[in-house]
């Protein structure tokens, strides 16, 4: 799977909450494993024609364990919407205090439309990538375990072919996550490079008009945006190509475990309820994969995305530092506006109007 050390060292402050949301997934995963032992006893009880009252504690059991599921992947959501909100606002906080203190100077060798792409777009995507992606990750990383420990109480043969099944879901992808890098990291540029040239297209439409090259910029714009159009396919084929993975493990590894359950409960080696308890509770083991399945494109697009943003960050100071380191004497002179009003050569409404400030010394 996908995951950058240079990522994890942005979470500084944040990863009290994505551990919150690490353990509320892992409950949410104990509940949903109850819910189908209460459910399984439940089911063999009532193939075994057990009397009413023999049922009402097991689905009684079963209502409950629903019920506290629910509630718990409830707080998991809402606490990975907040946690991705904190993400948003500090890395556009970030952001804007390194642009200020780069200054105007540094902006000069850089393209407008790239920094304003990081500061949006970029800053979306890792939103996603540490509140969604993160969290379930490692949820998805543990739960195979920990399942595996459950299972192998009740028959330890079809607990293993799930893990191995659950491992093989969680682990293959990451020998095609060189080429599904290489990918994202094209798309991303071809997105960079295609907002830059629209974005001065937009701010020197009339120059453009002005010099008869409105044609031959669109021409390019088009090509730029065939490019884009491009690699963004080769992303989502590099996506599809690792869901469909996990997709066959999923499915290879619950039949596999069916066809052994039932030959070990037709040889006598494993009851009936063992046999539904394992297979019901078999299926928590693949939900985590399939949950990270549906996120699988953030993280993948999260690591794109904080190149431009890392090299924004690291890129170096030039502007001066502010203040004076001498005391100011009161005899030195500073710089006064008063009602200052200024208009542009053939422009009615005046850019400068009725303004005043002072600046004073150091």
């Amino acid at each position: 799977m996908y995951f950058d050390w240079q990522l994890w060292r942005m979470t500084a402050g944040l990863r009290g909450r994505i551990a919150l949301g690490v353990l509320l997934g892992l409950a949410s995963l104990v509940v949903g494993i109850a819910r189908f032992v209460f459910l399984g006893t439940l089911l063999a009880r009532v193939f075994e024609g057990a009397p009413m009252e023999a049922l009402v504690a097991p689905a009684g059991y079963t209502a409950l364990a629903i019920l506290l599921r629910g509630a718990l992947e409830q707080m998991r959501i809402m606490l990975a919407h907040r946690t991705a909100a904190k993400v948003q606002e500090d890395l556009r906080a970030r952001l804007y205090d390194k642009i200020v203190a780069l200054g105007p100077g540094w902006f000069s060798g850089s393209r407008t439309g790239g920094v304003m792409l990081t500061m949006v777009d970029g800053v979306e995507q890792l939103q996603s990538f540490f509140g969604q992606y993160l969290p379930q990750l490692m949820v998805s990383a543990c739960a195979p375990v920990a399942i595996f420990a459950f299972m192998a109480w009740w028959d330890l043969p079809v607990a293993g072919v799930m893990l191995a099944a659950a491992l093989f879901g969680l682990t293959l992808p990451a020998l095609v996550h060189r080429q599904n890098k290489a990918s994202a990291v094209a798309r991303q540029q071809s997105f960079k490079s295609f907002g830059e040239e629209f974005l001065d297209a937009l701010q020197g439409l009339s120059t453009l008009k002005a010099f008869g090259q409105g044609r031959s910029y669109a021409r390019m714009l088009a090509a730029k945006a065939r490019k884009l159009s491009a690699d963004t396919m080769w992303v989502l084929v590099a996506s599809v190509m690792a869901r469909g993975i996990t997709d066959l493990a999923i499915a290879v590894g619950a039949a596999a475990a069916l066809a052994l359950g039932v030959y070990r409960v037709a040889s006598g080696a494993m009851s009936l309820e063992a046999l539904l308890i394992v297979l019901m509770a078999g299926t928590e083991i693949f939900r985590p994969l399939r949950d990270l399945r549906t996120v699988l494109h953030q993280g993948l697009t999260g690591q794109s995305a904080a190149s431009g943003m890392l090299k924004l960050l690291n890129a170096e100071e030039t502007a001066p530092a502010g203040g004076s380191t001498t005391t100011a004497d009161k005899a030195q002179p500073g710089i006064a506006f008063e009602d200052v009003h200024f208009a542009y050569p053939g422009v009615r409404a005046a850019a400068l109007e009725g303004l005043s400030f002072a600046l004073a010394p150091g």
